[in-house]
């Protein structure tokens, strides 16, 4: 297949990677422009990564989710998530799209409280270091044990608690925080949950 530079110039768009990369994953893939995007993001995917940290995500969309346990009635969970990225062009990608609805779905089953670390409110995460720290001395443990109990109190916390830190419900081996830098490499531009909102019925 021809590979014209209309599709070079796309891919470029879609990834922020260099013309010639841009080419020789356009031929590798026989022009299929997912393919193209995915072999580029395996090739360059760690620098478009590190470049895309320091930027800014201004544009964005917004997804709305709703959950019907029973098929037929009416939902009793939903969830509304903003993804942000830097341009409209990008929010309108499939992959963007997709990561939308997947992180919508995944909040809906995994019920995170917060996106990040820095936003776990800090007594909450005191009690839950002093009743790890209580419950470990009570059991006896020696002093440098407890420590390393609470360490692992507080990173189960994060893992509960905080979006990002949550083992992906849709590929376990990887984090919320993981899935979302796959498809920014993919897509050559930074990518950030800006918010969500869960609501349940009967919570």
């Amino acid at each position: 297949m021809a590979i014209t530079a209309a599709d070079v110039k796309q891919l470029r768009e879609l990834t922020n990677a260099p013309m010639m990369a841009c080419k020789k994953a356009l031929v590798d893939a026989d022009g299929d422009m997912d393919k193209a995007a995915e072999l580029v993001r395996e090739r360059t995917g760690a620098k478009m990564d590190a470049r895309a940290a320091d930027r800014t995500a201004g544009e964005g969309l917004v997804h709305t989710y709703l959950h019907a346990p029973t098929p037929g009635m009416p939902a009793k969970v939903g969830v509304m998530l903003q993804l942000s990225c830097e341009t409209d062009f990008v929010a309108k990608a499939d992959a963007v799209q997709k990561l939308a609805k997947d992180l919508a779905m995944h909040i809906a089953a995994a019920k995170p409280l917060v996106v990040t670390e820095a936003q776990v409110d800090e007594s909450l995460l005191d009690k839950e270091r002093e009743f790890a720290r209580k419950e470990a001395l009570d059991q006896g443990k020696p002093e440098h044990i407890v420590e390393r109990i609470v360490d692992g109190k507080v990173k189960k916390v994060y893992e509960e608690w905080v979006l990002l830190n949550q083992p992906f419900v849709l590929d376990g081996d990887k984090t919320v925080a993981q899935a979302i830098s796959d498809v920014q490499a993919t897509v050559g531009e930074k990518l950030e949950v800006a918010r969500f909102a869960r609501f349940e019925v009967g919570a």
